[in-house]
């Protein structure tokens, strides 16, 4: 659980080069709700959670890649009882140790225009993600006589062009001139990604857990989230579901109770809340199976 305030942090080659690529492999993604000066993209070949992006909260799943902008918070969280494996690879760069004389040039207009709008955090899904994820596996691993800038720019190039993309806040979040970086908030959205499953959770068990009064933390917590302790707990467990809808054939039914709702209806209702459809009509149109 993360105890401090999000650290940026320290990426040596980075600094040298501009870039840094790493690959992952675990049972699942570790949640950690930080953030740091380097632009992240991470492509997620095998995941599914729930992505904390500033303000959001929206499903992952395998085949999309994620790009947050400088010092955006953002966090991956795995379900606790889906720990089947994950594999994804993380891109991070320091635009601005390219030079500002580089990024004038007009053929970067469309770049340029791109690492502004990360500032939101973007989710890119398509048929054009594997092309984009096959330029990741190269930088990953560094065939020779690839360019790693060279590499890059195209990369960027090709996302720029891509239009199914999904804007994951309605303004840019920074970290560091935000109550996003608040300890205390990372302590609560670390707690929750552990505890959302359990229909027990309440409010007021939230507010011990950083020692406040319950009135005290429903302001505290819709002043640093933007949303009230509930409908944050109710996107959580709903973002949860969506993303088994899409990964597993389990029945809605199972999915329900396994993301922390306690009877049927109660989800069926939130979930159309929130999505705006039923449990089969979003598993239907992502291309889900199941059911």
């Amino acid at each position: 659980m993360l105890q401090h305030r999000p650290e940026i942090e320290s990426l040596p080659t980075a600094r040298q080069q501009g870039l840094i690529v790493t690959s992952f492999a675990k049972p699942c993604v570790d949640f950690h709700w930080h953030f740091h000066p380097e632009v992240e993209l991470v492509w997620l070949e095998q995941a599914q959670g729930v992505l904390h992006v500033g303000r959001s909260l929206t499903p992952y799943y395998s085949g999309q890649i994620v790009m947050t902008g400088a010092n955006l918070p953002h966090a991956y969280g795995s379900h606790p009882g889906q720990r089947t494996g994950a594999h994804w690879t993380v891109l991070h760069f320091r635009p601005e140790l390219w030079g500002e004389a580089f990024w004038s040039l007009p053929e970067n207009r469309r770049i340029r225009s791109l690492l502004a709008q990360a500032s939101r955090g973007l989710v890119f899904t398509g048929g054009n993600v594997a092309a984009c994820a096959g330029l990741l596996r190269r930088l990953d691993q560094r065939w020779a006589g690839d360019m790693p800038l060279a590499l890059t720019l195209q990369l960027l190039d090709r996302l720029a062009r891509m239009t199914n993309r999904q804007y994951l806040n309605a303004d840019a979040v920074v970290g560091d001139e935000t109550d996003q970086g608040d300890p205390r908030l990372a302590r609560i959205l670390a707690w929750l990604d552990e505890r959302a499953d359990d229909a027990d959770v309440t409010q007021a068990e939230a507010a011990k857990k950083v020692g406040m009064s319950p009135q005290a933390f429903c302001r505290f917590f819709r002043t640093r989230s933007g949303r009230t302790f509930q409908r944050h707990l109710n996107e959580l467990r709903v973002a949860r579901a969506c993303a088994t809808l899409i990964g597993s054939e389990k029945t809605v039914g199972e999915i329900a109770f396994e993301s922390g709702f306690n009877n049927l209806s109660n989800f069926n209702r939130r979930f159309r809340e929130i999505t705006g459809r039923t449990p089969r009509e979003y598993r239907e149109a992502r291309g889900g199976v199941g059911e």
